[in-house]
């Protein structure tokens, strides 16, 4: 890792400026959330149909950064694949969530009726071939329960690829500090395509250029999701990676793991299928892997493909997805592709 200070984000060229629209979007996001986590601890969360929780917080924040892409947006529109839906609030059956939302939104926002303030948890549908954003307003949401780590992904789409990433991870230090900071302030990660990847501060200065070494070998960092069950059950993966060199895992949840590759406190991050034929979501990965790609990550899927963001809000053209330094990568798709029941493309 060759981080590289930086007094400000290399000039976007002609036209405008997604990368700043999106920084400061979000930051604002980052104390909002932390101050959330503390007031609505005790409302328990709602359960979505996949079995997800989903709190009033979700809403709120999804809500802040909206309006924050609506403010600098010239014709008033954000084109949004989002995970949470107004919708699905208002059907929910649980007033106190609601009735949460509503106050939170009105007093961040200004006043505005019940469902006005409801409406500024969607943004638009997309047009046809429209770019578009993806947000999970609060990725890692049984992270943000626990008082764990926990992000804010935006992700800017334009055809098959992101073209603008950024991490709020809000009880995140920075890099080489891999202790949780309740009190924040938190650390902001960000990238546009072909402009680099950067470390910033919470208020949206930069502080660092990112850029990754390829893996030189030895003790690998495996950067990997919380083990809620009771036992650890062994991934299929780990006797593929213990025979690469001594290995260490990384246990977090939410995009924060990318945040730590890309800065270079990890080498590896790997999501493979929960199912047979189940495939990501666009907004639990879009920001992540670009932001570590952009900063010298390899990123693909299972079988060495390039991620596909063209599919609507899942990837449903790729299995799983790997990102690790550039050297490791080679290394660990053979394994993956196995374990995917295909042959590496």
């Amino acid at each position: 890792m060759h981080p590289s200070p930086r007094a400000s984000f290399p000039s976007p060229g002609p036209g405008p400026d997604h990368l700043a629209t999106a920084i400061a979007a979000v930051v604002p996001a980052l104390p909002m959330v932390r101050l959330l986590g503390e007031t609505l601890a005790a409302v328990p969360p709602i359960e979505k149909g996949d079995g997800s929780p989903v709190t009033a917080a979700d809403y709120v924040i999804q809500a802040l950064v909206l309006a924050g892409l609506r403010q600098r947006s010239p014709d008033g529109r954000v084109p949004l694949v989002g995970e949470e839906h107004a919708d699905a609030l208002a059907t929910a059956g649980r007033p106190d969530v609601e009735r949460l939302v509503v106050d939170a939104v009105r007093g961040i926002l200004g006043w505005r009726t019940r469902a006005d303030a409801l409406r500024a948890i969607d943004g638009d549908e997309p047009r046809a071939g429209e770019p578009y954003w993806t947000i999970d307003p609060i990725d890692g949401t049984k992270g943000f329960l626990l008082g764990m780590q926990c992000s804010v992904c935006l992700a800017r789409i334009e055809g098959a690829r992101t073209t603008v990433g950024i991490l709020g991870c809000p009880r995140m230090g920075p890099r080489g500090d891999l202790d949780l900071h309740l009190g924040g302030p938190g650390v902001i990660y960000a990238a546009a395509l072909g402009r680099g990847a950067y470390e910033c501060n919470a208020d949206g200065t930069v502080s660092a250029q990112l850029a990754l070494a390829p893996w030189a070998g030895g003790s690998l960092r495996w950067a990997r999701s919380l083990n809620r069950g009771r036992t650890a059950a062994p991934s299929g993966l780990e006797p593929h990676i213990a025979s690469l060199g001594p290995y260490t895992s990384q246990r977090m949840d939410s995009q924060c793991k990318y945040a730590l590759l890309a800065r270079g406190d990890s080498d590896l991050v790997i999501r493979m299928p929960r199912s047979p034929g189940h495939r990501e979501s666009i907004w639990d990965h879009a920001s992540g892997t670009f932001i570590a790609e952009e900063a010298g990550a390899g990123v693909s899927d299972a079988l060495g493909r390039p991620l596909d963001f063209s599919h609507g809000d899942s990837l449903a053209a790729n299995i799983g997805v790997i990102c690790a330094l550039r050297g490791l990568d080679e290394r660990v798709l053979p394994a993956t592709a196995e374990l995917a029941g295909g042959v590496r493309a």
